[in-house]
């Protein structure tokens, strides 16, 4: 579903065809060490792509009837772009600095997306957006007008401040998850999910 979204949609076999290869034994070599590829390992048979994708099609008509069909959605990607060009960072001709601080907003945007406070589900697009660029301009050395622009856009100073503390921490977050899942696979079906919570019960209760 989120394929056929996106800027570029990709085909269904193309969907098939990732999956089959990150539940391949090449997929789970971690990339800090090199290995031999075997395309063998991934190779997806056109039997096994009509399987596929037919449980592909079924997983998506469960998901469309849980949300009633209901897949409109903002992001605040747009919104952010549309805030830069308010608050003057694009000229008529862009320069190297307006195209730096819109690069590093979406970042941060994109960035935010793997927060384990789950800042698109309990914040609202506009304050995400608002926070992005507050922070990419800061990073590129962009003045943006006024002392509290943010305001002008319906967002608190205290929502602001946890946000971008929350943004900023996120890279930390990811380098650290990076390493704990060097010498494990990254579970990708059900058992193996269950098999990791299970895990992350009994670490919690020892």
């Amino acid at each position: 579903m989120a394929a056929k979204l996106s800027a570029e949609p990709q085909t269904l076999r193309s969907v098939c065809n990732v999956f089959a290869y990150l539940t391949s034994d090449n997929a789970r070599k971690s990339f800090d060490k090199p290995a031999p590829c075997d395309p063998a390992s991934y190779y997806l048979s056109e039997g096994a792509y009509h399987s596929a994708r037919a449980i592909l099609l079924q997983m998506e008509c469960i998901i469309l009837r849980t949300l009633s069909f209901d897949v409109k959605i903002v992001t605040p990607h747009h919104l952010a772009m549309t805030y830069l060009q308010t608050l003057g960072v694009f000229q008529s001709e862009p320069s190297s600095k307006s195209r730096a601080v819109a690069a590093r907003t979406l970042a941060h945007l994109n960035l935010a997306l793997f927060s384990p406070q789950l800042l698109y589900v309990n914040n609202q697009p506009i304050a995400l957006a608002v926070a992005a660029i507050y922070l990419a301009s800061r990073e590129v050395g962009v003045k943006l007008p006024g002392n509290e622009w943010w305001e002008v856009f319906d967002v608190e100073r205290e929502d602001l401040g946890f946000l971008v503390v929350a943004m900023t921490s996120c890279e930390a977050w990811i380098r650290a998850e990076k390493e704990k899942w060097l010498d494990r696979p990254c579970p990708l079906d059900i058992g193996e999910l269950e098999v990791e919570l299970k895990r992350r019960g009994e670490d919690s209760d020892a």
